[in-house]
């Protein structure tokens, strides 16, 4: 539907977000000052309605930064939406279909990859599909048949729920592990997507990520449900990065070296690592409610995200401030990092800052999702540095 493409002011106050400035303290004598500028724009869908159901979880930017595509993930009519975000208006629907030879296995797709060649990959993350701009299928990547040359999966495990893509859509790496929920990654599986070849690396970097977790079982035995330390994975280069929502840590894997390092860093705002205390497996649902209670209290550390623009890596991180009745306060940090991730500075944000889970940085600014009345929104920051 049409919609004008900025807020009115009156609108903008209430989210504190309309060519607002703020000044940053220096964290420490080699660290950057700067100062951020908001505002909000909205998406003109036209006379459709852009699918803002799922918060845009399964959406991903262009590398050049021109279009925007979000999968219509759980819709009746799955499709692939191309936002065009020169001019912040819905361009056109890349129809899919569960069935045929070019269907998805479901409409509850878990990724969106955009290639510089403008064909995109879906994972649900059994299935990876390759897909050209017609939505004409060009591949399948079928975890549990292992259909790739190389390494076969050890008995007993499988791919976990995370993995990440190289930019240039060669490189796919996933997580391995134990079959029952709760088991811990074991290693990396490293799918050659232009060769059809996989290997596996053991790589101890989630064995103590149990801390953070807690299952839910039926009986005693069955488990149904988890909450745990998420783990974010992202190719750059020749290294993965590795991090979890749990600890103020990132591990860097050299793929051409096989040698893994990690940096600790230390806020002054948030707690560095969640704190986890709450059991770790129960039979009660009330009980476990309670847990996650808990959990959303703790400090959860974002992915890194790079802008190129500025030549920095951002991270945001969210932690309880304090409560306002039943209500969780929260405080969000915005971090900078240097392209060798040294910690250049820190900002707190506004409280209660409106951080979804969909993030990026395009052309110099960073984008947030917000839904207005089911429609389109980014906040979008605008940051400019001085050096102390």
């Amino acid at each position: 539907m049409n919609k004008t493409r900025l807020l009115t002011p009156i609108i903008l106050v209430v989210l504190a977000s309309c060519a607002t400035k703020e000044s940053a303290e220096n964290l420490t004598s080699s660290s950057v000052e700067f100062t951020y500028e908001m505002d909000t724009v909205m998406v003109d869908a036209g006379e459709e309605f852009i699918h803002v159901n799922w918060n845009l979880t399964t959406s991903d930017l262009s590398e050049d930064g021109k279009y925007f595509y979000n999968f219509k993930t759980g819709a009746n009519e799955p499709g692939l939406e191309i936002i065009d975000m020169e001019n912040l208006r819905l361009e056109r629907v890349i129809p899919m279909s569960l069935d045929g030879p070019n269907g998805i296995r479901s409409p509850y797709v878990s990724r969106v990859y955009i290639l510089p060649d403008e064909t995109f990959y879906l994972s649900d993350n059994y299935e990876v599909c390759h897909f050209d701009q017609q939505g004409d299928k060009l591949s399948t990547l079928n975890y549990a048949k292992q259909e790739f040359e190389g390494e076969k999966l050890p008995e007993r495990k499988r791919i976990q729920l995370n993995e990440t893509l190289s930019a240039n859509g060669k490189l796919l790496v996933a997580l391995y592990g134990g079959e029952k929920m709760g088991d811990p990654a074991e290693g990396l599986a490293l799918f050659d997507m232009e060769n059809k070849n996989v290997s596996y690396k053991p790589l101890e970097v989630s064995k103590n990520l149990d801390k953070y977790q807690s299952v839910l079982y039926y009986n005693g035995e069955q488990p149904m449900s988890m909450v745990l330390a998420n783990v974010h994975l992202q190719l750059r280069n020749d290294s993965l990065l590795y991090s979890n929502t749990a600890q103020n840590k990132v591990f860097f894997y050299n793929l051409k070296t096989d040698s893994l390092s990690s940096k600790d860093y230390t806020s002054r705002y948030t707690s560095n690592e969640a704190a986890g205390n709450y059991q770790k497996r129960t039979g009660s649902e009330e009980e476990f409610r309670e847990i996650i209670k808990e959990k959303d209290k703790e400090v959860n550390y974002g992915h890194l995200f790079f802008d190129k623009y500025n030549d920095v890596y951002w991270r945001f991180t969210k932690e309880m401030d304090h409560m306002k009745g039943d209500k969780i306060m929260y405080k969000t940090v915005l971090t900078a990092f240097d392209p060798t991730f040294n910690q250049l500075h820190e900002e707190l944000l506004p409280l209660n800052f409106n951080l979804p889970y969909k993030y990026f940085a395009r052309h110099g600014m960073i984008y947030t999702f917000l839904n207005i009345d089911d429609e389109l929104a980014f906040v979008r920051l605008k940051p400019t540095f001085t050096n102390e």
